[in-house]
């Protein structure tokens, strides 16, 4: 398959000739168990010659990612949990396990009312209680809204989750569809393109890979560099490699 370096990942050094480089310039979201049902397509909300859809199901979200002591244990306790968690408006749409780091439970969430699940999540009793059901680690919170859904077959088998800073969201969202529309034949899918709700710079996306190393290739291609320069990426991205496990 042809390879095309369009993605948001840049290297530590590369990263600081991107600031310099801006300062110069500038001065400016499912393989799953439940995303499967998404609706069909609407062709209003289609993004011409690329395979995205504005028509998202899920609008907003929560990506949460934490370290367990024991995954039985924990995920015991969030099955126990869920008509709790669904009154307070938060619905666990697929569960997943770090594939490089088995102490890693990740959970992906519709959120039906976001106040209500700020106040739950960020609550002093749940934080006890994951306590008491052995989260070990800070925990890392991605509240965003679905902005674009893949609208062909996903079928590279490695599912990754990223997140990662840029300038802003529309100079980065039109680069991406661009680069889709220049060189439609790639080696990764992308399933969802989210946009933070707190900081609106901030992109998630879930996608699909066949490689490994896929990651760790790019950060070392001077090309793709080049690519998120333009596009206005500024931050390292934060990146998990996911196994799908029963919800």
């Amino acid at each position: 398959m042809k390879t095309n370096y369009f993605w948001p990942m840049i290297n530590l050094s590369s990263l600081r000739f991107c600031l310099l480089f801006l300062s110069v310039l500038f001065l400016f979201n499912c393989s799953g168990n439940k995303e499967g049902s998404e609706s069909e397509n609407d062709p209003a909300e289609d993004v011409p010659n690329t395979p995205f859809t504005r028509a998202v199901k899920y609008d907003t979200c929560l990506f949460i990612a934490h370290v367990v002591k024991d995954y039985d244990v924990w995920k015991a306790a969030f099955d126990l949990a869920q008509p709790i968690r669904e009154k307070h408006g938060v619905e666990a749409l697929n569960v997943y396990r770090e594939l490089n780091d088995s102490s890693l439970a990740l959970v992906y969430t519709n959120v039906t009312n976001l106040n209500e699940a700020k106040d739950y999540i960020t609550s002093d009793n749940l934080q006890q209680s994951m306590q008491n059901t052995g989260v070990a680690d800070a925990v890392d919170l991605y509240w965003m809204v679905n902005r674009l859904r893949y609208t062909s077959a996903i079928t590279d088998s490695i599912l990754m989750f990223m997140s990662f800073k840029v300038i802003n969201y529309d100079r980065w969202e039109k680069a991406f569809l661009q680069d889709y529309i220049d060189e439609p034949t790639r080696d990764f899918q992308v399933r969802n393109v989210m946009q933070g709700i707190e900081d609106n710079g901030q992109i998630a996306m879930i996608f699909a890979v066949n490689d490994h190393d896929y990651v760790e290739k790019m950060e070392k291609n001077s090309a793709f560099r080049a690519k998120m320069l333009a596009s206005g990426v500024i931050s390292y991205p934060i990146t998990y490699k996911l196994i799908n496990m029963p919800l």
